[in-house]
């Protein structure tokens, strides 16, 4: 018993020193206007960032900075409602000097808060003190909240690995065994207090990341509860969405335990969404096409609940039956153990498959693995789960065969080395979902932006036309153009030239002339897609002595414009929700009416009225930057 917890001690200091380790930002910084260390011959009339992650428009902003401290920006700090990965603030004619951009950004996505700097130059100044000045990107990492996220996967996993462990594993065993001996087995079963156990974990973890969430925007470790970041973070934010939903989904299956027949289902698909709502805020829903990455970590959470949860409630069951003869303790463990072991199998192949597809998205490159923190904290990880595989196997291929053999005389021996071999396993796999707690707040050495591309290619004629447009959004865009014929690069074109044309806007069209770059590659960048609205891009190809070759493209811009989410009301509607699940769960914990009443009702009509008086406060209005129709010419 001291050495299992020697081991996790000594894996929660190697964790946690990770912590302490800066490290690059999340919602990645990807370009800016100016660029760091650049040097104008006149003031900028903007700074433009563009990151790799859609940000939080009323937690992002940029400020800039004269050598002397004082901020020359204008304030108005905004994220572009077209284009939500693009923060920019306006400044004032700047004379001749040196310039510090500062940067604090949350992510959308994954509710990381990350900041930066970088200098830049304008008119003659002396190089010598611009490079003094160093660009900069960090992102915050505290160990509170590595321990919120690792409390949160704990009791995710107690309550969804534990409802799957009981319905496919525990009562299957249980009604069977009862069956063949004509014997009722009345043990009592610990698994309503362990939900409850594991509530009592997920709601200090999500006030914790809360306040650590709301600390981080007002530039503490820690935000107090009466900071008004918290509230805005919990009722304005995607983040909150998630925070929230998980709640409610958590309470639901609290009070539906224990599962019957009649609320079965219902129970499974409250305990399959439970983990969706991590996965929606983690590194996977940043990738530029989340769907798959995010199916793919919902796997690997299900299945690493399901081994952890099950292991949990396979101590807590052989305690349970720790009062029954030896011979029916022994022949109700030799019937559990290959059971569990099925289900640990499926749930290990799928945490291997599932963690190579997530590791070969994140780590990119093999030295990643060992130069940065994120792959030496996975290699941690990896380090924990291998002797928990080995457990598992020892179980499966020894313990398992020599419980089968003495279930008719019984062996209080075997099943006391059983239990401590699954203890160590229980131990182990807590040492893991601390490692996933750190892992998860660590950036990813490899980040893609989550701008979408437009890969577009039509036959023409003897043309093969392809299209790319990058970012593929509103505003300035890059447009390349690749032209074969006969699988050969058509690099004697007289002209490629590209027409866009809006087609419910009522705004003249525009054309711009691509320049060769070499090997049938034409490209030009620009701000032609300038509206929201469904573009006609028509790629046009002049040759001598051949007719003109036409290629037509539709592009949809509206849905990236128009994917504005109004969180308070929605967040409103999901706290009634909670309110109601905290009713439904207190009702079934309540020993008398009156406790009810005083213990559920009154919460619960607190929470639905905080949820009405927000659903109808008036929203907070912002206008829209103005854009202009007409693209920039050469000059």
């Amino acid at each position: 018993m001291k050495l299992r917890f020697l081991l996790l001690t000594l894996v929660c200091l190697a964790l946690l020193a990770a912590v302490a380790v800066p490290a690059l930002a999340h919602g990645e910084l990807l370009r800016s206007v100016p660029e760091a260390n650049a040097m104008l011959d006149r003031s900028p009339a903007q700074v433009e960032l563009f990151f790799s992650e859609p940000l939080e428009p009323s937690f992002s902003r940029i400020s800039v900075f004269n050598a002397n401290g004082v901020q020359v920006d204008v304030g108005d700090s905004r994220v572009d409602a077209n284009d939500p990965t693009r923060l920019r603030v306006s400044i004032r004619s700047l004379p001749d000097g040196v310039y510090t951009v500062s940067w604090q950004v949350l992510s959308n996505v994954d509710g990381h808060v990350t900041s930066g700097a970088f200098p830049f130059a304008v008119g003659q100044v002396d190089a010598a003190a611009l490079a003094a000045e160093q660009a900069s990107r960090t992102v915050k990492l505290l160990p509170g909240e590595v321990v919120a996220r690792w409390l949160s996967y704990l009791a995710l996993a107690i309550l969804t690995g534990g409802l799957f462990f009981v319905l496919l594993v525990w009562q299957p065993v249980y009604q069977a065994v009862q069956t063949e001996t004509n014997i009722t087995l009345s043990g009592w079963t610990p698994w309503q207090h362990l939900a409850r156990i594991a509530l009592l974990l997920l709601l200090p973890a999500q006030v914790l990341g809360l306040f650590v969430q709301a600390g981080q925007i007002s530039g503490v470790e820690m935000a107090a509860p009466w900071n008004p970041a918290a509230g805005q973070i919990l009722f304005a934010t995607r983040y909150g969405t998630l925070w929230i939903g998980r709640l409610a989904l958590a309470l639901t299956l609290v009070g539906l335990w224990p599962a019957n027949r009649a609320r079965r289902w219902f129970a499974i698909g409250v305990a399959l969404l439970l983990p969706l709502t991590l996965s929606l805020g983690s590194h996977a829903a940043a990738e530029p096409q989340p769907i798959l990455p995010v199916l793919a970590d919902w796997l690997h959470l299900l299945a690493a609940s399901v081994w952890v949860g099950g292991l949990i409630y396979f101590v807590a069951g052989l305690w349970t039956i720790r009062e029954f003869e030896p011979v029916m303790r022994t022949r109700l463990t030799a019937r559990l153990i290959p059971r569990f072991s099925a289900l640990a199998l499926l749930s290990v192949g799928t945490l291997a498959l599932s963690g190579v597809y997530a590791t070969s998205l994140r780590i990119g490159a093999l030295e990643h693995l060992t130069g940065t923190w994120y792959g030496r904290s996975l290699l941690i990880k990896l380090f924990i789960f291998l002797p928990m595989v080995m457990l598992g196997a020892i179980n499966l291929f020894n313990t398992s065969p020599a419980m089968k053999r003495a279930a008719q005389a019984g062996n209080a021996a075997l099943i006391t080395r059983f239990h401590r071999l699954i203890s160590s396993e229980v131990t182990l796999g807590a040492a893991v979902l601390l490692s996933v707690g750190v892992l998860t707040a660590l950036p990813p050495p490899q980040v893609a932006a989550s701008a979408p591309t437009f890969d577009l290619s039509a036959e023409v004629d003897d043309l093969s036309l392809k299209l790319n447009i990058t970012p593929g959004r509103v505003g300035v865009n890059t447009f390349t153009t690749y032209v074969t014929a006969g699988r050969q690069p058509v690099v004697n074109a007289k002209e490629v030239a590209l027409r866009f044309t809006p087609k419910t806007t009522n705004v003249p069209p525009s054309e711009a002339q691509l320049i060769g770059q070499g090997n049938g590659q034409y490209t030009i960048k620009g701000s032609y897609l300038s509206l929201p609205d469904t573009w006609q891009v028509q790629v046009v190809v002049r040759r001598e002595g051949q007719f003109d070759s036409f290629a037509n493209f539709d592009l949809d811009l509206t849905a990236a414009a128009s994917q504005t989410y109004s969180w308070p009301r929605l967040n409103a509607v999901l706290l009634l929700l909670v309110g109601l699940a905290y009713a439904f769960t207190v009702r079934k914990l309540s020993q008398t009416r009156s406790q009810w009443v005083a213990w559920g009702m009154t919460p619960a009509l607190a929470l639905a009225l905080i949820g009405l008086a927000i659903f109808y406060r008036p929203p907070a209005t912002t206008a829209a930057d103005p854009v202009n129709p007409i693209p920039p010419n050469a000059a």
